[in-house]
């Protein structure tokens, strides 16, 4: 029972831990951005617990990008990718698109979800990028504006982890709105 009850104190002390990390994390990156006058999401503390209570992990904890642009400019984009487990996670990718993919609860049907006039991005190159236990790590994407309307679109960032040989594993994602001017 000692043991069992050492186990449950060790796994409580390093999410506590963990979450400590992420919302300093957040907030170094929340002023960074504010500082360059992007715009930024993050998760708030009880969306991070309930992302911690489900089966995937590594998880998007933030985002911030510029907003927008004009036609032919680009869109500067960074997510933010934080491993709760006690075990270091490899082949991460994140795999950006414009679209209304956030509104397909669906996984499949969100990733065909896609404005064929803007690229789709994927980093980083291979092997895929590696999150160690407890830590938060962040991918920058440069999106180009193509000749579209001038509104607001969906921008989205799918989170995976490549198995190489069979499908991969989908483990989280998230949506940003710029805008082209």
């Amino acid at each position: 029972m000692a043991e069992f009850q050492h186990s449950v104190s060790d796994f409580a002390d390093r999410q506590a831990a963990f979450i400590k990390g992420v919302a300093e994390t957040i907030e170094r990156r929340r002023t960074e951005a504010e500082r360059r006058g992007e715009l930024f999401t993050a998760v708030t503390p009880e969306q991070l617990q309930r992302k911690l209570k489900r089966a995937n992990s590594p998880m998007i904890v933030y985002q911030g990008w510029s907003g927008g642009a004009p036609v032919g400019g680009n869109v500067s984009y960074s997510v933010g990718i934080s491993n709760p487990d006690p075990i270091d996670y490899t082949w991460l990718f994140v795999h950006l698109f414009v679209g209304p993919a956030n509104l397909a609860p669906d996984v499949s049907e969100a990733v065909t979800a896609v404005d064929e006039r803007f690229v789709r991005l994927t980093q980083p190159e291979f092997a895929g990028l590696t999150v160690k236990a407890g830590t938060t790590e962040q991918l920058d994407f440069t999106i180009p504006v193509p000749a579209v309307e001038t509104t607001n679109y969906l921008g989205n960032s799918f989170l995976f982890q490549s198995t190489w040989h069979d499908p991969a594993t989908y483990l989280d994602r998230s949506l940003f709105v710029f805008n082209v001017t």
